[in-house]
């Protein structure tokens, strides 16, 4: 790491959630960083020093005050090794469009993951999940999911990979930080632990499966994960 690149390091938890495509994006840069995962004991002691009570938070040269927010992160990071063309300026409609695209997704998904786990968010008794109605209910939230809302959004995500990315990335021919968004987002639903989704769920679409293939493939990537199937 040169003088002129910060020293940067990155806060969250063991897992990949919405650290993952700043993770990506430092990787792809190729900037060094520390990548601090936190257990659930150290995120209790440790949530008083954020500044909104939430992760990931990103230190910069040491400053005692955290930055924040995910996508500002993506965008700074990028930012840093302008020639990479992570975030690219010809192409920042694209870009960002792609984003909107992926969000469409993560909050489409939201209710099925915090009925899961926080099921009082939406009003219910926190052990909801654990009771016969809760399980049916999850079961039907992710079932209508997965039969219907992963085969959309892998065919409008693949459509906008050959219209924008001549059929390689999401933008073009290189990775950018929507792609850094849109592997995790996809990979979330190939793991196996998710219930009622099945792993294999994105084979409906087989582009998606050959543009995750080809991401994951990369040098860098590769160097980082090593040979990531799932």
């Amino acid at each position: 790491m040169t003088g002129t690149q910060p020293k940067i390091k990155l806060v969250y938890f063991d897992m990949e959630g919405f650290a993952e495509p700043v993770r990506l994006a430092l990787t792809l840069t190729g900037l060094e960083f520390e990548d601090e995962r936190l257990t659930w004991s150290q995120w209790i002691e440790f949530k008083p020093k954020t500044p909104y009570g939430n992760l990931p938070v990103m230190y910069i040269n040491e400053d005692e005050n955290p930055k924040t927010q995910s996508g500002a992160m993506l965008r700074y990071v990028a930012s840093l090794r302008p020639e990479k063309k992570l975030n690219p300026t010809e192409k920042l409609y694209d870009v960002e469009e792609a984003i909107g695209l992926v969000e469409d997704l993560n909050r489409a998904w939201w209710p099925n993951m915090i009925m899961g786990g926080n099921p009082a968010f939406y009003g219910h008794p926190q052990n909801f999940g654990t009771t016969e109605a809760g399980k049916e209910t999850i079961k039907n939230m992710r079932t209508k999911f997965a039969e219907q809302c992963i085969p959309a959004f892998a065919r409008h995500i693949a459509d906008f990979v050959d219209k924008h990315g001549n059929g390689k990335f999401m933008c073009g021919d290189t990775p950018t930080i929507a792609d850094c968004m849109a592997v995790p987002a996809l990979r979330n639903f190939t793991k196996g632990n998710i219930q009622h989704v099945a792993p294999d769920c994105l084979k409906c679409e087989p582009r998606i499966v050959a543009y995750l293939e080809r991401f994951l493939a990369l040098p860098e990537i590769q160097a980082r994960y090593g040979d990531v199937e799932d």
